[in-house]
């Protein structure tokens, strides 16, 4: 399970307008309706939250998912280059279910990975934040 979060969806909805975070939204959804392949399916879980559900994937499928979809939105930056002005950029954590295991469990785990991915981002481009 991969859990995906859009980071800097806020400031554009509130410099430019939810028209603009809604644009960021379905490219979001363009990825990931790219880079994932059934038995795999991408929801929308919540405001610029995101999961993949990877069906019998293990820790190695799951990363090479994560490196699919870093791929397809490396490719949807450089399509909407210019057009919008705005990069897309995701935190994505991942976790897998051992079995038995409760799918909530990796859920968790994939979130917490995700947040962990955010906060080094926003650690590294800490300026960009603070400005926004």
């Amino acid at each position: 399970m991969l859990a995906i979060d859009l980071n800097g969806l806020k400031p554009v909805n509130d410099e430019e307008g939810h028209a603009a975070g809604d644009a960021l939204l379905r490219r979001v959804g363009e990825v990931l309706s790219k880079a994932v392949d059934e038995p795999g399916w991408p929801a929308r879980i919540g405001g610029d939250e995101f999961a993949v559900v990877l069906p019998k994937t293990d820790q190695r499928g799951a990363e090479a998912m994560r490196d699919r979809i870093v791929s397809m939105l490396e490719l949807n930056n450089q399509f909407y280059a210019g057009q919008s002005g705005h990069v897309l950029k995701l935190a994505i954590g991942l976790a897998t279910c051992e079995a038995g295991e409760q799918l909530d469990g990796a859920l968790q785990r994939a979130d917490k990975a995700m947040y962990e991915d955010k906060a080094s981002y926003y650690r590294e481009h800490d300026g960009e934040r603070r400005q926004r």
